[in-house]
């Protein structure tokens, strides 16, 4: 499983909220050309300990009535297990991203809808990446 670092939430999740109104912009994702996919990655995230040469993207979308279970590679579970609450010694914190920090409906009313916007955003965003981390 590839995992992602210094992923733009919010604007990934701006891209994806466009791509999904438009199915002229899901082209790219639907046709499967990895270059074409990759090339509209690269703006939002950096393959962690890999080249997006040696990646592969999978497009999934969503459905309304069916119910997608994503297992989780057994590897990055016992990685990540392993370093936060290692059997031995106190282990790395364990942290959200900053988005989850904010408080969307906080501050003057003129500015809470756009708070709100941008929460959503990068709550679109970590949607996308929950699934390939």
């Amino acid at each position: 499983m590839v995992k992602f670092k210094d992923v733009q939430f919010e604007a990934l999740g701006e891209f994806i909220r466009d791509l999904i109104k438009d199915p002229s912009k899901q082209v790219v994702f639907r046709s499967g050309d990895q270059k074409a996919m990759k090339d509209l990655l690269r703006g939002f995230m950096t393959p962690k300990d890999k080249t997006w040469e040696e990646i592969t993207i999978v497009p999934h979308f969503d459905e309304n009535l069916v119910a997608h279970i994503a297992f989780p590679f057994t590897g990055d579970v016992e990685e990540t297990i392993v370093t936060i609450a290692p059997d031995v010694g106190p282990g790395e914190d364990y942290t959200f991203p900053d988005h989850y920090k904010i408080d969307p409906n906080a501050g003057p009313p003129d500015q809470k809808k756009q708070n709100r916007l941008r929460a959503y955003y990068s709550r679109l965003g970590d949607y996308v990446m929950s699934r390939c981390k």
